[in-house]
């Protein structure tokens, strides 16, 4: 009971401190390959994840500029009108170039740097990345920001340019990825901030000054999302009652071959071979999607398959969550998802593929466990002790409820403003 009460007494503590950041009165520019819309009425539409995350950036950073890629459409679905909520109300955009090929970036280039040029130079603070199709805002960004002495802030959350494990690579793939690899190592080192996602990205791609660069984990939780102990108890009570014995597992991502699935796939055929009782649920869509169905059709014993479509990120998606013994992420690229901590915030356990993204976020046998990538034959295994041994994923579930509450949305961003303030104050800008 006391260990319990010290975590509630940590996390109201975490409460009243992000609600209490220090404003960042210095101006801000944010310079990203997100796409926005501005419908004939004059309407601005971003993604609901997007306009989500820039909210946080709006409680510590009061003079915010947006500047990405615009274009002319009518109302799209699944996207917000953020003119209308009142957090966007003081929010300037600049709308640049819209390309949809590496030709059309090429031909837009002079009138993107022009604006890029003016926009920066009205900035104190620029902030980019170093991925985005079809030409990363970061290459543009980095020399200007430096010609024109700005106070330079880089956030790498993924590696898209970097060649997938086990797919067949092209000339033209590799020479994008040896010149992406160069040049966005160019651009970090040359950042007064840099924030990784995880630590790998940090050894391969900071090699000069390492004490600019900061690993800060992306979450995309908050708190309310996150269930009670209580809760958490009650839900595995229901699922380790005889009635719910066969393990049921969930993979929730795009249905590509980046994301395993074929691996996993190929895991279930060999459980399904070994009668090993299993239910997998797969939430996404992708272009393998057939070929998943088509798969899934020759399991005839003991494992079932069933495809849910797709679902809103919100409370609907949690719930689901909820049902499940553990999550599934057999990923073969190195980026971290966020169905990670999605999963942790309903005390449900992953079960992981051995790659740097996932080894910085799951505690082997502790929130999760982690198996070997690619390879499945040690998914499968992971898969058949995970049935054998619920009372461990019970176990393993609980406690990744306790790391959820130190890695919500506002949490992280609370972290990214305490390094900015740091950097800030120390580089007299």
């Amino acid at each position: 009971m006391q260990v319990n009460s010290k975590i509630s007494e940590k996390v109201v503590k975490k409460k009243q401190a992000l609600e209490f950041l220090e404003p960042i009165s210095k101006r801000y520019l944010m310079v990203m390959n997100i796409r926005s819309t501005c419908d004939e009425k004059g309407d601005r539409y971003l993604d609901p994840m997007w306009a989500k995350d820039l909210t946080e950036h709006f409680k510590y950073l009061k003079d915010f500029t947006l500047a990405s890629p615009g274009q002319q459409e009518k109302s799209p679905e699944n996207q917000i009108a953020v003119n209308r909520e009142p957090s966007f109300s003081n929010v300037e955009f600049i709308d640049l170039p819209c390309p949809n090929s590496y030709k059309d970036a090429i031909l837009t280039l002079p009138a993107t740097v022009a604006k890029l040029w003016s926009a920066i130079g009205s900035s104190d603070i620029v902030h980019s990345c170093v991925a985005g199709w079809p030409i990363p805002m970061g290459w543009l960004v980095t020399p200007i920001a430096l010609i024109q002495r700005k106070f330079y802030v880089l956030v790498v959350e993924s590696a898209p340019w970097r060649l997938e494990p086990g797919k067949t690579i092209k000339i033209k793939d590799k020479i994008i990825a040896y010149v992406s690899e160069i040049v966005n190592r160019w651009c970090v080192n040359n950042a007064n901030l840099t924030i990784f996602t995880q630590s790998e990205y940090q050894h391969s791609l900071l090699t000069k000054r390492q004490e600019r660069g900061h690993i800060i984990h992306a979450s995309w939780i908050d708190e309310e999302n996150i269930i009670s102990e209580a809760d958490a108890a009650q839900i595995w009570h229901r699922k380790t009652s005889p009635s719910n014995k066969k393990l049921k597992l969930l993979f929730a991502g795009r249905l590509e071959s980046s994301k395993g699935v074929l691996v996993l796939l190929e895991a279930m055929k060999i459980l399904d071979d070994k009668n090993i009782a299993v239910n997998l649920d797969i939430l996404g869509d992708g272009s393998l999607l057939n070929q998943c169905k088509t798969l899934s059709k020759n399991l005839q014993k003991s494992v079932n398959i069933q495809f849910l479509g797709t679902l809103p990120y919100g409370k609907e998606f949690f719930r689901l969550l909820q049902e499940y013994h553990a999550v599934v992420v057999p990923n073969l690229s190195d980026e971290q998802p966020r169905i990670v901590y999605d999963a942790y915030s309903q005390a449900v356990p992953v079960l992981a593929s051995n790659t740097d993204g996932l080894r910085d976020c799951i505690l082997n046998h502790t929130t999760g466990v982690i198996a070997n990538s690619n390879d499945p034959v040690a998914l499968a295994d992971l898969i058949e002790w995970s049935a054998q041994n619920l009372p461990r994923l019970e176990s393993m579930g609980k406690a990744s409820l306790q790391e959820a509450h130190s890695m919500t949305h506002q949490q992280m961003h609370r972290s990214r403003w305490e390094l900015l303030l740091k950097m800030l104050q120390s580089s007299k800008v």
